[in-house]
C-alpha cells in the first residue's frame, strides 16, 4: 500500500468495475461543430425546456432521450427539427407531427456554419439558435489500466465473456452493467451475484480458451446479423437474460413481468406525450398485485 497526500494506492484480489455507461456522452462527428458559435449541449446535460423558449432547435438523435426532449420542447420552442440518420415515422411520432406543425423531420445533419445554419444531407438548412445532441453514451474507464487485456473500440467493451469476464485477467477483474437495453436491476443483481460465487469458489469459470471461443461465436453472430459495432451490447431478449442468469441459479422474470414491460414500451413508442399518464394493460397490474413477488409477505412482515 502507498499513500501521500493525494492518493492511496492499495492491493485487491478482485476489482468489480460497476461505474455505470451514462456520464461520458457521445457526440457526432459532424463538420463545423467546434466553430459553430451558438448553444450546443448534449442531452446529458439539459435539464428543463424554459430556456430555449421561442427558439428554432435542432435535436440530433431520435431514440428515448431525443423525442423525451422534443415532447417537452413542443410547449416552448419556435420550431423543432428532429433529426437522424435513420428516422422512422412511428404511430406516436405521426401523432406529434400532425398536432404539432412546428415539429419537423429532417435528414441527418451533414454541417454547421458560423452564420447559425445548419445544412441538412439532402441540401435544406435551418438557421438555428440551439442544438441538443441526444446521441448516447460511450463506454469510458479512465482509471483502468489493463495493459491492453480490456481495450474500448468503437463502444465494444472487449473481449468480455458474458459482457462480464475479461478472459485474461478472469476473476480479479470484472464488470457490472455494461449491457444495455434490458431490465437493467434484475439482470445487474444477477451479474453481482454470479460474480461473488466465481470470487467465493463456489462457481468455477470455464477456461480460457472456452472463453475466447464464445466471445468469438458472439462477435461473429453480431455480425451475421449486421449489428454495428457501437451496439455489441445492445442485448433486447429475456431469452439471453434467463440464460444468464442460469450461471448463478438466478430466477427467470415472471411472464407478467416480461408482458408488462413489453405493453409500457409498446405504449411509450405509441404515445410519445401521454405514455406517462395513460395506459390499458391494468390487467397486467392486477395480475402483479396477485403474484408471490407482491403476496410473499403477510401482514405480520409489517409489524414492529
Amino acid at each position: 500500500m502507498k499513500r501521500d497526500e493525494k492518493s492511496i494506492e492499495e492491493v485487491f484480489d478482485a476489482v468489480i468495475v460497476a461505474t455505470g455507461h451514462y456520464s461520458q456522452p457521445r457526440l457526432p462527428n459532424i463538420k463545423g461543430m467546434d466553430s459553430w458559435r451558438r448553444k450546443q449541449m448534449h442531452s446529458h446535460i439539459y435539464r428543463i425546456p424554459d430556456p430555449f423558449h421561442n427558439e428554432v432547435v435542432v435535436v440530433v438523435g431520435n431514440s428515448l432521450s431525443g423525442t423525451d426532449i422534443s415532447m417537452e420542447l413542443v410547449g416552448v420552442a419556435k420550431e423543432i427539427h428532429l433529426g437522424a440518420k435513420s428516422l422512422e415515422i412511428t404511430e406516436g411520432l405521426s401523432k406529434v407531427l400532425s398536432k404539432h406543425k412546428k415539429t419537423l423531420t429532417p435528414p441527418s445533419t451533414e454541417s454547421l456554419r458560423e452564420d447559425g445554419r445548419v445544412s441538412f444531407v439532402d441540401g435544406s438548412w435551418v438557421t438555428a439558435d440551439s442544438i441538443i445532441y441526444c446521441t448516447g453514451y460511450s463506454y469510458s474507464f479512465p482509471f483502468l489500466d489493463t495493459k491492453g487485456m480490456v481495450v474500448i473500440d468503437d463502444d465494444k467493451v472487449g473481449p468480455l465473456f458474458e459482457h462480464t469476464f475479461p478472459p485474461s485477467l478472469a476473476p480479479s477483474l470484472s464488470f457490472v452493467g455494461i449491457p444495455r437495453k434490458i431490465i437493467g436491476f434484475p439482470f445487474f443483481e444477477s451479474q453481482a451475484k454470479w460474480i461473488a460465487q466465481v470470487l467465493s469458489g463456489k462457481r468455477t469459470l470455464p477456461s480460457w480458451e472456452d472463453m475466447m471461443e464464445s466471445i468469438k461465436v458472439f462477435y461473429k453472430s453480431r455480425d451475421i446479423e449486421g449489428i454495428p459495432k457501437h451496439n455489441t451490447h445492445d442485448i433486447c431478449s429475456f431469452e439471453y437474460c434467463e440464460k444468464y442468469g442460469d450461471y448463478c441459479d438466478f430466477p427467470h422474470l415472471e411472464e407478467w413481468r416480461k408482458e408488462l414491460c413489453l405493453a409500457a414500451l409498446k405504449n411509450s413508442f405509441a404515445n410519445l406525450e401521454t405514455y406517462r399518464d395513460s395506459w390499458d394493460d391494468d390487467e397486467l397490474v392486477q395480475e402483479a398485485h396477485h403474484s408471490p413477488h407482491f403476496t410473499q409477505l403477510g401482514p405480520e412482515a409489517f409489524d414492529m
